[in-house]
């Protein structure tokens, strides 16, 4: 009788807690992101072309015609850019910036960090990795012997293929 009691309880224990991967199989996961649509915008007409009658000889032009060519033009969406980090250390003697871009993910991008202090502006560019639902810059690192001490200003702008965002100033102080 308690081998059986035992055998029930652990077939009980094991059909309770698989029920919990069946249901939720990915706890907090969102909705998968969509891609915007393409929009290809062309000025292309087409006109209804008449032969030319066998009794006209055709006219050679002296300049020859230019043909315009129209790439697609592609509509970035707006999108809000969040810095997480922005810190100078002086242990190790680097700016850190830390940026992501809440609800896209996608790994085609690139995020640019823009300092502005003491009347000097500069910039780095590193690549953006995708995440659960987020986009996230990789860490930007500048070094601090390279910036004026005071305080000064960061932003971070993304951009991709598709979204283009620029976060609000945060203050960093440089010693």
């Amino acid at each position: 009788m308690r081998k059986l009691f035992v055998g029930a309880s652990l077939i009980f224990a094991s059909l309770v807690l698989s029920g919990c991967g069946v249901f939720y199989p990915n706890w907090g996961a969102t909705a998968l992101p969509e891609e915007p649509a393409v929009t290809i915008e062309t000025n292309q007409e087409t006109e209804p072309s008449a032969e030319p009658e066998a009794s006209e000889e055709p006219t050679a032009s002296a300049t020859p015609e230019e043909t315009e060519t129209s790439e697609p033009v592609v509509n970035q969406l707006p999108v809000d850019v969040v810095i997480l980090i922005a810190e100078a250390y002086s242990d190790t003697g680097m700016l850190e910036v830390v940026a992501q871009v809440p609800g896209i993910t996608e790994s085609s991008g690139t995020c640019t960090m823009r300092f502005i202090g003491s009347d000097i502006e500069k910039t780095v560019k590193v690549s953006a990795q995708s995440a659960s639902d987020y986009t996230q810059c990789f860490p930007i690192e500048f070094p601090l012997s390279e910036l004026p001490s005071g305080s000064g200003i960061v932003t971070v702008k993304y951009e991709s293929e598709f979204h283009l965002g620029t976060s609000a100033a945060n203050s960093v102080v440089i010693p």
